[in-house]
C-alpha cells in the first residue's frame, strides 16, 4: 500500500487510474467520511439540509485543513501523472484545466 501511495505521488500511475480511481472514486469516499466525522464526531448538523450541494463552509477547522491537504495530495499526484502521460494532448490539457478548477474552488472552504 505504501508503495502505491508513493507511486501515485510521483505520477507513476497511469493517468486514467490516477484521475478516475483516486481523484474521483477515492476522493468521493474520503469526502463522505469527512462529512460523517463532522456529523457524528463533532456534532455539526448545520449543513445536513444542504448536503446535495456539498457545503464545506460550515466544517470545523480541522476538517477544512484535512480536506485542503487531501486536495493538494490528489492534485499533485494527478498532475504528475498527466505530465508523464504519453497519449493525446487533449487529455493532458483537460486534466490540467480540471485540476486548476479544483484548486481554485478551495476558497469555498472558507467563504462558502
Amino acid at each position: 500500500m505504501e508503495k502505491t501511495i508513493v507511486r501515485f505521488w510521483r505520477g507513476e500511475i497511469t493517468l486514467w487510474r490516477a484521475y478516475w480511481l483516486v481523484g474521483e472514486l477515492l476522493n468521493a469516499i474520503f469526502i463522505l467520511i469527512i462529512f460523517n466525522i463532522e456529523i457524528y464526531l463533532f456534532g455539526n448538523n448545520e449543513f445536513i439540509s444542504s448536503l446535495p450541494f456539498l457545503d464545506f463552509s460550515n466544517f470545523s477547522l480541522l476538517s477544512k485543513l484535512i480536506l485542503i491537504l487531501w486536495t493538494g495530495f490528489l492534485t499533485t499526484g494527478i498532475w504528475r501523472s498527466a505530465e508523464n502521460y504519453k497519449g493525446s494532448m487533449i487529455w493532458i490539457i483537460a486534466t490540467f484545466i480540471f485540476l486548476s478548477y479544483r484548486v481554485f474552488t478551495l476558497r469555498l472552504f472558507f467563504f462558502g
